[in-house]
């Protein structure tokens, strides 16, 4: 799913029938390459489409960032060099929202689905 555009994350994400039934949240976090997309994306293969979904917090940030700064969304969620290119900038335009709002790409991330 690391390659996974943010079409079809939300996709999968509105095929999922969210329930009060939900038993667990995990939460993943790291730097850069930590692993974080591999170990999500297994856990995801075992558990199924039908009992769970992934959520990525960089879809939001990246989805807002673009459009505030009428940028190629797609190519930001690449790993080519379009996005290297922005990332510094980006990563501190998201920090100065998470200042203001610390929810606020928790929550754009949730309301996708």
């Amino acid at each position: 799913m690391a390659e996974t555009s943010l079409i079809e994350e939300q996709n999968k994400i509105k095929n999922l029938e969210f329930s009060k039934e939900v038993k667990k949240i995990l939460i993943f976090s790291g730097k850069r390459k930590s692993g974080k997309d591999f170990i999500t994306d297994e856990l995801y293969k075992r558990l199924g489409g039908d009992k769970s979904v992934i959520i990525k917090l960089s879809g939001p940030i990246k989805t807002h960032w673009a459009k505030s700064k009428n940028l190629n969304t797609t190519k930001l969620f690449s790993d080519g060099e379009y996005k290297e290119q922005y990332r510094l900038e980006m990563a501190k335009w998201g920090e100065k929202i998470r200042n203001e709002n610390y929810g606020y790409f928790c929550r754009a991330a949730i309301e996708i689905k």
